[in-house]
């Protein structure tokens, strides 16, 4: 009975934890009001499959790894470049209305977006730590007694599907919204979602300045 409360609270946990505002989310929100809802679960899906990934390092032994300054410097630098790429388009297009921009060729292929989801994911090597924080969280307050190998699976597993419950939830309810949008406050959103992946950008830059140089 406790691993049942265990792994529903792994699944809130994970929920919840894909609610603050980011560049996944940003993406996800471009498609879904462009209406290319199949492309924005594939930045989803994308997503969720970093996430879990760094969950099986996590739980079974390559966390040192990630730890060494240059690979830290890495993921930071990519991420700003994938970041700074990806609100120059944005920027670039802000003009353009949804029903235009839904004819974008590049918003509408699932498997670039399958790649941008992931990409945006994997450039976050601090979800090692949240896993590991959860699972000590859950441990400390007798929810899992003891992690074994299946335990660590169903673990990632409902862990996953939470994360990626929210923005599945988010895809589809931005698309809801866009019949309610007029022109004019569709550029408004383009462009500040441009401009949120470009502040972004600048945050991941300063880290990898912060972690190669400092």
């Amino acid at each position: 009975m406790e691993l049942i409360f265990g792994l529903i609270a792994i699944y809130v946990m994970g929920f919840f934890t894909a609610i603050p505002v980011g560049a996944t989310q940003i993406e996800i929100a471009k498609r879904s009001f462009a209406g290319h809802v199949g492309a924005a679960l594939m930045i989803v899906l994308g997503s969720a499959i970093s996430d879990v990934m760094y969950g099986f390092i996590a739980f079974f032994g390559i966390a040192p790894f990630l730890k060494e300054k240059i690979v830290m410097a890495i993921f930071w630098a990519a991420g700003s470049i994938i970041l700074f790429l990806l609100g120059w388009h944005t920027l670039k297009n802000y003009r353009k209305t949804i029903q235009l921009d839904a004819r974008n060729g590049v918003l509408k292929h699932r498997g670039f977006s399958l790649v941008v989801g992931f990409s945006l994911a994997v450039t976050n090597p601090m979800m090692i730590f949240w896993w590991l924080t959860v699972a000590d969280i859950e441990e400390r307050i007798g929810l899992i007694k003891h992690f074994t190998t299946n335990t660590h699976l169903l673990f990632l597993l409902f862990g996953g599907l939470g994360i990626a419950s929210y923005l599945v939830t988010l895809s589809f309810i931005l698309k809801w919204a866009k019949k309610f949008l007029s022109e004019k406050t569709e550029r408004k959103i383009n462009m500040g979602l441009g401009i949120l992946l470009l502040i972004l950008g600048f945050y991941f830059l300063f880290r990898f300045v912060q972690v190669y140089f400092l």
